[in-house]
């Protein structure tokens, strides 16, 4: 093969070559996919791959069986006298923040269940500082880009309170239930809770038996 074919690129693609671009490509997009997934796109966020180790770490050792991220956004964090620089991800179980440069990693976590409140104050011109309230702590992140992923994560952390809160409240209804000692009333509150939607007709039908033994 000339040394001017394989300029032109003309020369011909063996299985085992096509196999190498296609694993490239793949890997390409992956990585795409996945900077999206964590950091986002905007020119004002520090490079992709200064935050690759802490996804790493994130997906390999700190993310749990059936955790999915829903929002994802580079924060700061100050711990003692050291600032770690990481990415704070809302999944559908807590919110997390990870870092992860060279040897050291750290990640600290807030369950939705102990969390009372979510704050933004401003810290500069572009960027916000968010607090995290988890009674009786208070965790602030900072260095928080202002801007359209923040909201989005945000709402999806409220969101996800909300939820908590109601599946709390669900289950404390039942336990109500299963501890009164006025059947005609159960049998009123569950009907209710019915209604409602709180309980499905199933629940419903379970648990008047319950109250009639």
């Amino acid at each position: 093969m000339s040394f001017f074919k394989k300029i032109m690129g003309t020369f011909e693609k063996t299985p085992e070559r096509q196999a190498v671009i296609d694993a490239k490509e793949r890997t390409k997009q992956e990585n795409i996919q996945q900077r999206e997934k964590y950091v986002g796109t905007s020119l004002y966020r520090m490079n992709y791959a200064f935050y690759k180790p802490t996804i790493h770490y994130f997906e390999s050792t700190v993310q749990l069986a059936n955790e999915i991220v829903l929002s994802s956004l580079p924060a700061e964090y100050d711990f003692g006298n050291s600032e770690k620089k990481g990415l704070l991800i809302a999944t559908n179980m807590r919110v997390v923040f990870v870092a992860k440069k060279g040897i050291s990693q750290f990640y600290k976590s807030h369950y939705y269940n102990y969390m009372e409140g979510i704050f933004l104050a401003s810290d500069g011109i572009a960027q916000k500082e968010l607090t995290i309230h988890t009674p009786p702590l208070r965790t602030t992140f900072d260095d928080i880009l202002n801007d359209d992923r923040l909201k989005k994560f945000i709402d999806v952390v409220q969101k996800q309170m909300q939820d908590s809160k109601d599946n709390r409240r669900m289950t404390n209804d039942k336990k109500k239930l299963s501890t009164s000692v006025d059947p005609y009333g159960d049998l009123e509150k569950i009907a209710n809770l019915r209604d409602k939607g709180i309980l499905t007709e199933e629940e419903f039908l379970e648990e008047k038996k319950k109250i009639l033994g």
